[in-house]
């Protein structure tokens, strides 16, 4: 496995750690993670849900905090209440969580309601069994590479403008709970010390078609966003490029679930207005589950924390 080197003293001004390597003593005297649950009246369902909010090691000592909203995939949508955990399953809450990597940002973590598709097969017969857990030590077994990394020829595909959806993305998506979302990020920035100059947004599959279109619709309200096997429409590529946005976004090569011939379109397009800030990575041995690798990895958080609004 790959080594990391915390991203902690990347962030200063708690307790006076610099770029220097965090002392053992000063490491002691740093609050411990907390994952905590927030509930709130959802609009769009009238019941009561909740979701989580990560505040990293150190929160006490620190005056402000990065904030990160990650937006789940269609697999872990749930009821946001004794099904909450399915969030868990992966992205940067896993990772902060589940990994105990010393992760510096406030991450928000809500749950998308099942809506319509609570009949699908791997929702409706999801093994809660399968939820990872904080343990006292050690880390928790990752997807295996079949799922992965898939079989097939590696070769580059033609772009397709015609996308099989509009700019909200799927059915039953992120774009139901809009309003909710932007009050967790207003609350979370209130009540736990959130740096509205450096919310950063992210999420997977139906989560990466939600952030796209939220950013769009709101690009005022981030510093970055970073979908994963998730594409964005062309209507969303005017107010990004308005707010020159820095964008990074992710797909897999080999992924059979949301095609690589439909990244191209907004991407090109967004170049063409003279935005800047785009990247674009594509892990061509890599399918669906392309974001374990990179939510895995170091490069997402550091580019992240580079990133802020005027």
């Amino acid at each position: 496995m790959t080594k990391r080197r915390e991203l902690f003293p990347l962030i200063a001004g708690v307790a006076g750690i610099s770029a220097a390597p965090t002392s053992s003593a000063v490491a002691a005297s740093l609050s411990d993670p907390e994952l905590r649950r927030v509930s709130y009246q959802s609009a769009r369902t009238g019941k009561q849900r909740d979701y989580f909010v990560y505040l990293p090691r150190g929160f006490a000592q620190q005056k402000q905090w990065p904030v990160m909203l990650f937006l789940h995939g269609d697999g872990e949508r749930g009821d946001a209440r004794g099904e909450l955990d399915f969030v868990l399953i992966h992205g940067p809450l896993f990772e902060a969580w589940c990994q105990r990597r010393d992760l510096p940002f406030v991450i928000i973590s809500p749950q998308l309601d099942k809506f319509s598709r609570g009949e699908i097969p791997y929702i409706k017969f999801r093994d809660a069994s399968k939820i990872p857990r904080r343990g006292a030590s050690g880390i928790n077994t990752r997807p295996d590479a079949r799922e992965v990394r898939l079989p097939g020829a590696m070769q580059g595909v033609d772009a397709d403008d015609k996308l099989p959806d509009g700019p909200a993305g799927p059915p039953d998506g992120w774009n139901e709970m809009e309003s909710e979302l932007l009050a967790m990020l207003d609350r979370t920035i209130a009540d736990f010390k959130g740096d509205a100059r450096r919310v950063y947004l992210t999420g997977l599959s139906y989560g990466g078609f939600g952030a796209w279109n939220l950013a769009a619709r709101h690009p005022q309200k981030f510093a970055a966003l970073a979908p994963i096997c998730g594409y964005g429409h062309p209507d969303h590529v005017e107010p990004l490029a308005k707010a020159k946005l820095p964008l990074w976004v992710f797909a897999g090569g080999r992924d059979p679930v949301v095609p690589l011939r439909y990244f191209y379109p907004v991407l090109n397009k967004l170049e063409s207005r003279g935005h800047r800030g785009v990247r674009f990575t594509v892990e061509e041995d890599l399918g669906h589950l392309t974001w374990v690798r990179v939510y895995e990895g170091q490069d997402l958080y550091t580019w992240l924390l580079a990133q802020a609004r005027k």
